[in-house]
């Protein structure tokens, strides 16, 4: 039972998309209407400080969510499963019609409550290849922007230090949502292709 509660408490909490919330409530604007509803997108759109806010409360509904998970006592699954949730949630928000963010600030909260310290060397593997994508060669042969590309170096790193600790919730938590988290991406590239065709 601490499981479904748990899950069920991580995919709500998750489905507050604070990029779309707060544009609302601050700007009379729904972000996704022209940008990502996450911490990048929100950055792009509203400017630096929006951006670092949507991006620590996204981060913090990860954390929450799985610290949540074992304050239930859902044991290792639950956290997985929850970790998970929370991530989906905020792809694909039930309060939002289903169409959220890309999910990487929530992760980093997600994992960061499993494993502080590994999840931060992932997160500057990450913000170090978006720099190094920021490079024209790179730039403009890719058709993602900066975070998501940080992401693909990232996640496999905090996946491989998790392995190398021995956490197992970690690499299930870590491998799930790297798969929505692709998921998601490869969803937004389809709607970025059909946009460009019309």
């Amino acid at each position: 039972m601490a499981i479904v509660v748990a899950v069920i408490c991580g995919f709500a909490l998750g489905s507050v998309v604070w990029g779309i919330l707060l544009g609302r409530l601050l700007y009379g604007q729904d972000l996704r209407k022209g940008d990502n509803p996450g911490a990048s997108g929100s950055f792009r759109t509203f400017g630096p400080g929006f951006g670092i806010a949507v991006g620590a409360l996204d981060l913090a509904k990860g954390y929450v969510a799985v610290r949540l998970a074992g304050w239930l006592g859902a044991g290792e699954l639950g956290i997985v499963l929850t970790a998970m949730a929370v991530v989906a949630g905020h792809n694909w928000p039930v309060w939002f019609g289903f169409r959220g963010g890309g999910g990487l600030a929530t992760a980093a909260g997600a994992l960061g409550a499993i494993r502080l310290a590994t999840t931060l060397w992932g997160i500057a593997a990450a913000l170090t290849a978006a720099a190094i994508y920021k490079h024209p060669l790179l730039y403009r042969r890719l058709p993602m922007t900066a975070l998501p590309f940080g992401a693909l170096l990232g996640l496999p790193l905090v996946i491989w230090l998790l392995w190398r600790e021995g956490c197992p919730t970690g690499i299930w938590a870590a491998v799930g949502i790297t798969l929505l988290i692709g998921l998601r991406a490869l969803g937004m590239l389809a709607a970025q292709t059909r946009r460009s065709e019309t």
